[in-house]
């Protein structure tokens, strides 16, 4: 890869079909360069939790957040979870410095000893790495971690702990053989007690581990590693004793911006921070685990997007970046911009939305909703009718208003019921949201969607027109055929009053949908029933980051 200036961003851009921005920048070829100023266009400094010896540029605050989890159809409700995130800072090249957190509760979905134990692990972890040698071609550093255990919950280890301290020491060595390829050895040191609570755990744990990542392009990368105990046991087997197994990751990353990547995984692994990279999935380390990472690099050094100069927008393009009453667009806020929605309606249902783009290209929306208490909906499958909420990322890979020929996103959400003293019932929903502005009038939006809970799964094809009848007034039309374990559809339709250029919109639809966001669009009640939604988009001054 060329060494990083702006202009290698978008010379050939503007002539480029939708399948080569999607790999978009420029191939790395030639000799050796140097590292790229822009973080996520260099190797990864660690393939999911295998450490590299690669570093972020000095000045570098990197914010990572995501999840992984077992193969739904396989075990009770959705399968087993593990979430996590952090966040690290370079001060320099050669060292930087971080914080990870993750969090596992679950029972397992293959048997030990006949039974299904529950698993709680909430783990948080300080860790420091140096880079001592860098050749160029060859480089070599030095992690150590503190990990400490919060909670440590499972009748394989006696019951109930808390705050048990772990720790590990890395050396991660790096060949870098071109731009494009790189090879990583990477010997380990983990320490974990020998017992807990009276019962056998881990103990010390020494491994050897190797890795390859691949860089064909300034956004594009591929990368897989195994990390293989040489002594000491990893495992939990299906009889509880302990034993020795590879972990393994195979992995890619995207660069949906200069400063945000979103990673894909598959893996065995069960740990996320630094001394839990070691753990495989209980029990045996057989089960394969997919997940997704969002990285994120904030900082205005960076360019905002690889399509070059944003053009300016007209009214009618800024208001259709708010979502739709029961499908989302794929438009999203512009940089540093909030949205809080508000909506009510008949049959108790009622919500707000909190919705905030902190760079281009990204949007976290955060909703609270009630979901309508109306009989006719189909209670086996409703999950709850009090107060949930819903969290996650909107992530646009397309954008018409800037030269592509449609827009694309696409968003991931998971929510809980909040009540205090109710267990509550975890929900996954993601859909991908296509958006096309047919003139200057007519838009239409196109959203396959899928959501989880319990043993419940839903699938759905959302189609949706909005027409601008006047430079304030919408109307708009959805419809929304569902699958899997329910087959009636939702629809909605009505008309939105965006107030001039204030930032306000009233809006006020009838739809037989249950709730207006996420899952609640995707469950029908037979009787139809009218909501008000009214909204505020507003700026924030220096929330641009």
């Amino acid at each position: 890869m060329s060494k990083f200036a702006p202009k290698s961003f978008f010379k050939s851009r503007l002539a480029a079909p939708i399948g080569a921005c999607l790999l978009g920048g420029v191939a790395a070829t030639g000799a050796l360069a140097q590292q790229s100023p822009v973080p996520l266009q260099n190797h990864p400094t660690r393939i999911f939790s295998f450490e590299t010896a690669n570093t972020n540029p000095g000045g570098t605050i990197q914010l990572d957040i995501g999840t992984i989890q077992t193969d739904p159809s396989d075990g009770p409700a959705t399968g087993n979870q593990l979430y996590f995130g952090g966040g690290s800072y370079a001060p320099n090249d050669q060292f930087s410095f971080g914080l990870d957190i993750h969090s596992y509760w679950d029972p397992v979905v293959d048997p030990i000893n006949g039974l299904y134990p529950d698993i709680i692990t909430h783990v948080y972890a300080l860790w420091g790495k140096y880079k001592f040698y860098d050749s160029g071609n060859f480089a070599a550093a030095a992690q150590v971690s503190i990990d400490n255990f919060s909670t440590l919950d499972s009748p394989l280890w006696g019951g109930k702990s808390s705050n048990v301290l772990t720790g590990s020491l890395k050396v991660p060595l790096t060949y870098r053989a071109s731009n494009q390829w790189q090879f990583h050895l990477t010997p380990s040191l983990y320490y974990y007690p020998d017992t807990v609570n009276g019962t056998p755990f881990y103990g010390t744990i020494a491994s050897l581990g190797a890795g390859v990542s691949y860089r064909p392009s300034e956004r594009l990368a591929f990368f897989g590693a195994v990390d293989a105990p040489v002594s000491g046991n990893n495992t939990i087997s299906n009889t509880a004793t302990y034993e020795s197994k590879p972990v393994w990751t195979v992995g890619g990353r995207f660069n949906i911006s200069p400063k945000a990547g979103l990673e894909g995984y598959i893996t065995n692994g069960v740990g996320y921070t630094p001394a839990t990279s070691i753990l495989t999935h209980w029990p045996d380390g057989d089960r394969v685990l997919a997940g997704l990472r969002l990285v994120y690099t904030p900082g205005a050094k960076y360019p905002d997007t690889y399509r070059g100069t944003p053009v300016a927008l007209t009214q009618r393009q800024m208001n259709l970046e708010q979502d739709g009453f029961t499908l989302g667009t794929a438009d999203v806020l512009e940089p540093g911009q909030f949205r809080i929605s508000a909506w009510g309606g008949q049959d108790s249902n009622a919500g707000t939305l909190i919705s905030f783009s902190p760079d281009r290209d990204g949007e976290i929306q955060l909703a609270f909703e009630q979901y309508s208490d109306n009989p006719t909906a189909p209670g086996a499958i409703v999950p709850t009718t009090k107060v949930r909420y819903m969290l996650g990322p909107k992530l646009r890979f397309l954008d018409q208003n800037n030269g592509d020929a449609f827009s694309l996103s696409a968003r991931m959400l998971y929510g809980r019921q909040i009540e205090s003293g109710v267990g509550g019932v975890g929900v996954f929903f993601a859909d991908l949201l296509g958006t096309y502005q047919a003139n200057s009038r007519l838009t239409v939006n196109v959203s396959p969607k899928v959501a989880a809970w319990g043993t419940t799964e839903l699938a759905g094809l959302g189609l949706g027109l909005n027409y601008e009848v006047s430079d304030n007034l919408e109307l708009i039309g959805e419809v929304t055929p569902i699958f899997l374990d329910n087959d009636e559809a939702t629809w909605a339709a009505g008309l939105r009053y965006n107030f001039n250029d204030s930032g306000f919109s009233l809006d006020a639809n009838v739809t037989n949908a249950i709730g207006r966001f996420g899952i609640g669009g995707m469950i029908a009640q037979d009787d139809p029933r009218v909501t008000v939604a009214l909204s505020k988009t507003f700026g924030v001054k220096g929330l641009k980051f």
